[in-house]
C-alpha cells in the first residue's frame, strides 16, 4: 500500500496518485505481479475515496442550489 495515508478530502491528491499508478504500469515490460497487485489494491482505495469525495461535493453543489432558489444565502 501506498507510504502515506489516503485523503478522501484531498481530490487532486488522489487523482494524481491514481495517474502515477496508472503509468507505472504502461512503462512496465513486464509487471512483477505482487508489486501490481499492491498498486491495484492502492488504486481501488483512492478511487473509493475519490467517489466518496465526489458525492460530498455533489451534495455541497446540491445544497447552494438549493439555497438559491430559496433566497436563503446565510452560512448554516
Amino acid at each position: 500500500m501506498a507510504k502515506e495515508k489516503i485523503n478522501a478530502k484531498n481530490l487532486n491528491n488522489n487523482l494524481k496518485r491514481l495517474s502515477e499508478i496508472s503509468e507505472w504500469f504502461d512503462n512496465q515490460e513486464e509487471v512483477d505481479v505482487e508489486e501490481g497487485l499492491n498498486k491495484v489494491k492502492e488504486a481501488a482505495e483512492l478511487i473509493k475515496a475519490s467517489q466518496e469525495r465526489l458525492k460530498g461535493i455533489e451534495n455541497e453543489f446540491e445544497e447552494i442550489k438549493k439555497e438559491i432558489e430559496t433566497g436563503d444565502t446565510s452560512e448554516q
